[in-house]
Protein backbone atom coordinates (compact mmCIF):
# COMPACT_ATOMS: atom_id res chain seq x y z
CA UNK A 1 0.00 0.00 0.00
CA UNK A 2 1.11 3.34 -0.49
CA UNK A 3 1.47 5.47 2.00
CA UNK A 4 3.26 8.85 1.10
CA UNK A 5 1.79 11.78 -0.77
CA UNK A 6 3.26 13.64 -3.74
CA UNK A 7 1.95 16.85 -4.63
CA UNK A 8 2.42 19.56 -7.21
CA UNK A 9 0.14 22.53 -8.46
CA UNK A 10 0.08 24.17 -11.60
CA UNK A 11 -1.25 27.53 -12.40
CA UNK A 12 -3.65 27.89 -15.69
CA UNK A 13 -1.14 30.49 -17.05
CA UNK A 14 -1.61 29.29 -21.02
CA UNK A 15 0.12 27.18 -23.21
CA UNK A 16 3.03 24.97 -21.19
CA UNK A 17 6.74 25.06 -22.51
CA UNK A 18 9.19 22.28 -22.65
CA UNK A 19 10.57 23.64 -19.49
CA UNK A 20 7.16 23.30 -17.79
CA UNK A 21 7.60 19.59 -18.97
CA UNK A 22 10.90 18.76 -18.31
CA UNK A 23 12.00 20.53 -15.18
CA UNK A 24 8.59 19.60 -13.22
CA UNK A 25 5.47 17.83 -15.46
CA UNK A 26 8.19 14.95 -16.40
CA UNK A 27 9.27 14.20 -12.63
CA UNK A 28 5.83 13.72 -11.28
CA UNK A 29 4.79 11.58 -14.28
CA UNK A 30 8.11 9.13 -13.52
CA UNK A 31 6.59 9.07 -9.69
CA UNK A 32 3.38 8.72 -9.80
CA UNK A 33 2.92 5.03 -9.22
CA UNK A 34 4.99 4.98 -5.97
CA UNK A 35 3.41 7.85 -4.23
CA UNK A 36 -0.73 8.54 -3.75
CA UNK A 37 -0.44 11.63 -6.05
CA UNK A 38 -2.17 14.67 -6.53
CA UNK A 39 -2.22 17.23 -8.99
CA UNK A 40 -4.44 20.90 -8.41
CA UNK A 41 -5.12 23.56 -10.93
CA UNK A 42 -4.03 26.91 -9.23
CA UNK A 43 -7.26 28.89 -10.08
CA UNK A 44 -7.05 30.88 -6.93
CA UNK A 45 -3.24 31.78 -7.44
CA UNK A 46 -3.90 32.88 -11.08
CA UNK A 47 -6.49 35.74 -9.79
CA UNK A 48 -3.52 37.30 -7.91
CA UNK A 49 -3.53 39.75 -10.60
CA UNK A 50 -6.63 40.35 -12.66
CA UNK A 51 -8.05 37.78 -15.21
CA UNK A 52 -10.44 37.60 -18.01
CA UNK A 53 -12.98 34.76 -16.22
CA UNK A 54 -13.81 33.41 -19.58
CA UNK A 55 -10.34 33.13 -20.67
CA UNK A 56 -9.01 31.47 -16.92
CA UNK A 57 -12.01 28.74 -17.54
CA UNK A 58 -10.67 28.14 -20.84
CA UNK A 59 -6.98 27.72 -19.60
CA UNK A 60 -8.37 25.31 -16.43
CA UNK A 61 -9.41 22.98 -19.19
CA UNK A 62 -6.36 23.64 -21.53
CA UNK A 63 -4.32 22.82 -18.45
CA UNK A 64 -5.79 19.56 -17.61
CA UNK A 65 -6.05 18.54 -20.76
CA UNK A 66 -2.20 19.16 -21.46
CA UNK A 67 -1.34 17.45 -18.03
CA UNK A 68 -3.42 14.17 -19.11
CA UNK A 69 -1.59 14.32 -22.77
CA UNK A 70 2.28 14.33 -20.38
CA UNK A 71 1.49 11.60 -18.86
CA UNK A 72 -1.17 12.05 -16.03
CA UNK A 73 -3.37 9.39 -15.22
CA UNK A 74 -6.24 9.97 -13.29
CA UNK A 75 -6.84 6.39 -12.36
CA UNK A 76 -2.99 7.40 -10.60
CA UNK A 77 -3.21 10.79 -9.48
CA UNK A 78 -6.03 12.72 -8.01
CA UNK A 79 -6.17 15.88 -10.83
CA UNK A 80 -8.93 18.65 -9.09
CA UNK A 81 -9.21 22.46 -9.01
CA UNK A 82 -7.74 24.52 -6.10
CA UNK A 83 -11.24 26.23 -5.77
CA UNK A 84 -13.11 23.27 -5.76
CA UNK A 85 -12.29 22.79 -2.16
CA UNK A 86 -12.78 25.59 0.17
CA UNK A 87 -10.19 24.23 2.50
CA UNK A 88 -7.61 25.94 0.73
CA UNK A 89 -8.50 29.36 0.95
CA UNK A 90 -9.12 28.86 4.90
CA UNK A 91 -5.87 26.78 5.70
CA UNK A 92 -4.41 29.73 4.04
CA UNK A 93 -5.80 32.25 5.85
CA UNK A 94 -4.59 30.85 8.98
CA UNK A 95 -1.06 30.13 7.61
CA UNK A 96 -1.05 34.30 7.04
CA UNK A 97 -1.29 34.69 10.90
CA UNK A 98 1.52 32.28 11.43
CA UNK A 99 4.32 34.24 8.57
CA UNK A 100 6.50 37.11 9.54
CA UNK A 101 6.42 40.37 6.92
CA UNK A 102 9.54 40.08 6.23
CA UNK A 103 10.05 36.39 5.66
CA UNK A 104 7.26 37.33 2.57
CA UNK A 105 8.98 40.27 1.31
CA UNK A 106 12.15 38.38 0.89
CA UNK A 107 9.87 36.04 -1.44
CA UNK A 108 12.12 36.14 -4.61
CA UNK A 109 8.75 36.10 -6.77
CA UNK A 110 7.63 39.14 -4.69
CA UNK A 111 10.35 40.92 -4.75
CA UNK A 112 11.18 40.37 -8.94
CA UNK A 113 7.12 41.31 -9.75
CA UNK A 114 6.74 44.18 -7.58
CA UNK A 115 9.59 46.13 -9.42
CA UNK A 116 8.00 45.85 -12.74
CA UNK A 117 4.37 46.61 -11.11
CA UNK A 118 5.92 49.85 -8.59
CA UNK A 119 4.38 52.26 -10.58
CA UNK A 120 0.91 50.69 -10.19
CA UNK A 121 1.01 49.56 -7.30
CA UNK A 122 1.51 45.55 -5.65
CA UNK A 123 -1.72 43.79 -5.14
CA UNK A 124 -1.67 42.25 -1.73
CA UNK A 125 -2.43 38.79 -3.38
CA UNK A 126 0.92 38.86 -4.93
CA UNK A 127 2.43 39.63 -1.15
CA UNK A 128 0.53 36.67 0.72
CA UNK A 129 0.01 33.89 -1.99
CA UNK A 130 3.05 31.94 -0.78
CA UNK A 131 1.30 31.35 2.38
CA UNK A 132 -1.69 29.92 0.49
CA UNK A 133 0.80 27.68 -1.59
CA UNK A 134 2.32 26.52 2.04
CA UNK A 135 -1.36 25.39 2.96
CA UNK A 136 -2.02 23.77 -0.62
CA UNK A 137 0.79 21.57 0.19
CA UNK A 138 0.61 20.87 4.09
CA UNK A 139 -3.33 20.17 3.44
CA UNK A 140 -2.43 16.65 2.16
CA UNK A 141 0.23 15.58 4.44
CA UNK A 142 2.27 15.64 1.76
CA UNK A 143 5.79 13.77 2.10
CA UNK A 144 7.46 14.94 -1.55
CA UNK A 145 6.66 17.80 -3.50
CA UNK A 146 8.90 17.66 -7.24
CA UNK A 147 10.14 21.21 -7.90
CA UNK A 148 12.52 23.15 -10.04
CA UNK A 149 15.68 24.94 -8.02
CA UNK A 150 13.18 27.87 -8.89
CA UNK A 151 10.67 27.14 -6.17
CA UNK A 152 12.49 25.56 -3.81
CA UNK A 153 12.65 28.48 -1.42
CA UNK A 154 8.92 28.45 -1.31
CA UNK A 155 9.45 24.58 0.40
CA UNK A 156 11.33 26.09 2.70
CA UNK A 157 8.95 28.64 4.05
CA UNK A 158 6.44 25.95 3.85
CA UNK A 159 8.78 23.91 6.58
CA UNK A 160 9.40 26.88 8.50
CA UNK A 161 5.25 27.88 8.95
CA UNK A 162 4.45 23.83 9.07
CA UNK A 163 7.50 23.68 12.00
CA UNK A 164 6.63 27.07 13.40
CA UNK A 165 2.93 25.92 13.63
CA UNK A 166 3.51 22.44 15.35
CA UNK A 167 5.78 24.28 17.96
CA UNK A 168 3.36 26.56 18.65
CA UNK A 169 0.27 23.91 19.20
CA UNK A 170 0.81 20.61 18.98
CA UNK A 171 1.93 18.05 15.99
CA UNK A 172 -0.50 19.13 13.44
CA UNK A 173 1.28 19.31 10.24
CA UNK A 174 3.62 16.79 8.44
CA UNK A 175 6.58 18.41 7.32
CA UNK A 176 6.73 17.90 3.31
CA UNK A 177 10.07 17.43 1.37
CA UNK A 178 11.27 18.95 -1.97
CA UNK A 179 12.32 16.63 -4.99
CA UNK A 180 14.91 18.28 -7.64
CA UNK A 181 15.78 15.91 -10.24
CA UNK A 182 19.47 16.27 -10.77
CA UNK A 183 18.88 16.81 -14.59
CA UNK A 184 16.70 19.11 -16.65
CA UNK A 185 15.68 20.31 -12.93
CA UNK A 186 16.03 23.65 -14.96
CA UNK A 187 15.88 24.69 -18.53
CA UNK A 188 16.83 27.37 -20.02
CA UNK A 189 16.33 29.91 -22.91
CA UNK A 190 17.66 28.81 -26.40
CA UNK A 191 18.36 32.31 -27.26
CA UNK A 192 19.72 33.45 -23.74
CA UNK A 193 21.01 30.52 -21.80
CA UNK A 194 21.45 32.47 -18.73
CA UNK A 195 17.81 32.75 -18.19
CA UNK A 196 14.91 30.58 -17.53
CA UNK A 197 12.76 29.06 -20.54
CA UNK A 198 9.08 30.68 -19.89
CA UNK A 199 6.44 32.10 -21.69
CA UNK A 200 7.06 35.66 -21.63
CA UNK A 201 10.66 35.61 -23.96
CA UNK A 202 10.36 39.39 -24.89
CA UNK A 203 7.24 38.65 -27.60
CA UNK A 204 9.27 36.55 -29.84
CA UNK A 205 9.16 33.29 -28.28
CA UNK A 206 12.23 32.17 -30.50
CA UNK A 207 14.21 30.78 -26.99
CA UNK A 208 10.85 29.20 -25.91
CA UNK A 209 9.61 25.70 -27.13
CA UNK A 210 5.69 25.51 -26.49
CA UNK A 211 4.19 22.24 -26.14
CA UNK A 212 1.93 23.05 -28.62
CA UNK A 213 4.26 24.42 -30.85
CA UNK A 214 4.30 23.45 -35.12
CA UNK A 215 6.98 20.58 -34.56
CA UNK A 216 8.75 21.69 -37.83
CA UNK A 217 8.93 25.68 -35.95
CA UNK A 218 10.47 23.57 -32.44
CA UNK A 219 12.92 22.09 -34.84
CA UNK A 220 14.01 25.69 -35.94
CA UNK A 221 13.79 26.58 -32.42
CA UNK A 222 16.67 24.30 -31.66
CA UNK A 223 18.83 24.11 -34.29
CA UNK A 224 18.98 28.36 -33.97
CA UNK A 225 20.09 27.99 -30.65
CA UNK A 226 22.64 29.59 -28.83
CA UNK A 227 25.59 28.11 -28.70
CA UNK A 228 29.65 29.08 -28.45
CA UNK A 229 32.94 28.71 -30.31
CA UNK A 230 34.27 25.91 -28.38
CA UNK A 231 33.33 23.46 -30.70
CA UNK A 232 33.02 20.71 -28.13
CA UNK A 233 29.72 18.73 -27.18
CA UNK A 234 30.63 19.00 -23.54
CA UNK A 235 28.33 19.63 -20.35
CA UNK A 236 29.74 22.85 -18.43
CA UNK A 237 27.69 25.19 -17.07
CA UNK A 238 29.52 28.05 -16.75
CA UNK A 239 31.94 28.04 -19.80
CA UNK A 240 29.46 26.59 -22.18
CA UNK A 241 25.88 27.20 -20.87
CA UNK A 242 23.66 26.71 -24.31
CA UNK A 243 25.37 23.40 -24.88
CA UNK A 244 25.15 22.88 -21.48
CA UNK A 245 21.42 23.48 -21.88
CA UNK A 246 20.70 21.08 -24.89
CA UNK A 247 22.68 18.45 -23.17
CA UNK A 248 19.71 18.76 -20.25
CA UNK A 249 17.13 18.70 -22.71
CA UNK A 250 18.55 15.06 -24.46
CA UNK A 251 19.10 14.01 -21.22
CA UNK A 252 16.28 14.33 -19.76
CA UNK A 253 14.10 13.05 -22.77
CA UNK A 254 16.05 10.40 -23.39
CA UNK A 255 17.69 8.95 -20.43
CA UNK A 256 20.87 9.25 -21.27
CA UNK A 257 23.67 10.30 -19.10
CA UNK A 258 25.74 13.26 -20.08
CA UNK A 259 29.01 11.70 -20.27
CA UNK A 260 27.68 9.17 -22.90
CA UNK A 261 26.50 12.14 -24.97
CA UNK A 262 29.97 13.88 -24.83
CA UNK A 263 31.73 10.43 -25.95
CA UNK A 264 28.89 10.12 -29.07
CA UNK A 265 29.83 13.50 -29.64
CA UNK A 266 33.71 13.71 -29.67
CA UNK A 267 35.29 15.50 -32.93
CA UNK A 268 31.71 15.94 -34.49
CA UNK A 269 30.26 19.56 -34.64
CA UNK A 270 27.22 21.06 -33.05
CA UNK A 271 25.22 20.90 -36.05
CA UNK A 272 24.95 17.16 -36.08
CA UNK A 273 24.51 17.13 -32.44
CA UNK A 274 21.80 20.37 -32.36
CA UNK A 275 19.66 17.71 -35.28
CA UNK A 276 19.74 15.38 -33.21
CA UNK A 277 17.97 17.29 -30.12
CA UNK A 278 15.64 18.87 -32.62
CA UNK A 279 14.33 15.14 -33.66
CA UNK A 280 13.93 13.82 -30.14
CA UNK A 281 12.24 17.26 -29.35
CA UNK A 282 10.12 16.72 -32.12
CA UNK A 283 8.93 13.52 -31.46
CA UNK A 284 8.02 14.02 -27.60
CA UNK A 285 5.48 17.00 -29.18
CA UNK A 286 4.23 14.81 -31.89
CA UNK A 287 3.04 12.41 -29.33
CA UNK A 288 1.68 14.89 -26.52
CA UNK A 289 0.03 16.65 -29.34
CA UNK A 290 -1.77 13.55 -30.29
CA UNK A 291 -2.71 12.52 -26.63
CA UNK A 292 -4.06 16.40 -25.88
CA UNK A 293 -6.45 16.12 -28.60
CA UNK A 294 -7.58 12.66 -27.32
CA UNK A 295 -8.36 14.52 -23.93
CA UNK A 296 -9.09 17.92 -24.96
CA UNK A 297 -13.17 17.03 -23.96
CA UNK A 298 -14.66 18.93 -21.00
CA UNK A 299 -17.14 16.50 -20.24
CA UNK A 300 -14.67 14.42 -19.90
CA UNK A 301 -12.74 17.03 -18.05
CA UNK A 302 -15.40 18.15 -16.09
CA UNK A 303 -16.16 14.70 -14.31
CA UNK A 304 -11.96 13.93 -13.90
CA UNK A 305 -12.08 17.60 -11.76
CA UNK A 306 -15.45 16.67 -9.93
CA UNK A 307 -13.96 13.12 -9.28
CA UNK A 308 -10.65 14.38 -7.85
CA UNK A 309 -12.19 17.33 -5.87
CA UNK A 310 -14.61 15.13 -3.93
CA UNK A 311 -11.42 12.71 -2.95
CA UNK A 312 -9.22 15.62 -2.17
CA UNK A 313 -11.66 17.23 0.34
CA UNK A 314 -12.23 14.19 2.22
CA UNK A 315 -8.58 14.58 3.11
CA UNK A 316 -8.21 18.14 3.15
CA UNK A 317 -11.20 18.63 5.66
CA UNK A 318 -9.81 16.04 7.64
CA UNK A 319 -6.44 18.81 8.00
CA UNK A 320 -8.26 21.39 8.82
CA UNK A 321 -10.39 20.66 11.11
CA UNK A 322 -7.01 19.24 12.68
CA UNK A 323 -5.62 22.62 12.39
CA UNK A 324 -8.23 23.97 13.68
CA UNK A 325 -8.69 22.32 17.12
CA UNK A 326 -5.27 22.68 17.71
CA UNK A 327 -5.69 26.71 17.49
CA UNK A 328 -9.06 26.40 19.95
CA UNK A 329 -11.79 26.90 16.86
CA UNK A 330 -13.55 24.16 17.22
Amino acid sequence: MKEKVMLTGVRPSGNLTLGNYLGAIKNFVDRQDAYNSYIFIADLHAITSPQNPQKLKEAVYNCVAMYLACGIYPSKTIVFKQSDVLEHGTLGFIMTFQTKMGELSRMTQFKYKSLAQSKAGVDTGLFVYPTLMVADILLYNTSIVPVGKDQQQHMELTRDLAERFNKRYGNTFLLPDVYIAPVGNKILNLQNPLEKMNKSDNGDNKGTIFLMDDVEIAKKKIMSAKTDSIARVHFDEENQPGISNLMSILSKITGESFESIENRYKGKGYGEFKREVAEVVGNLLKEIQARYEKFNDKKLLDKILYDGACKAQIVASETLKRATKALGLN
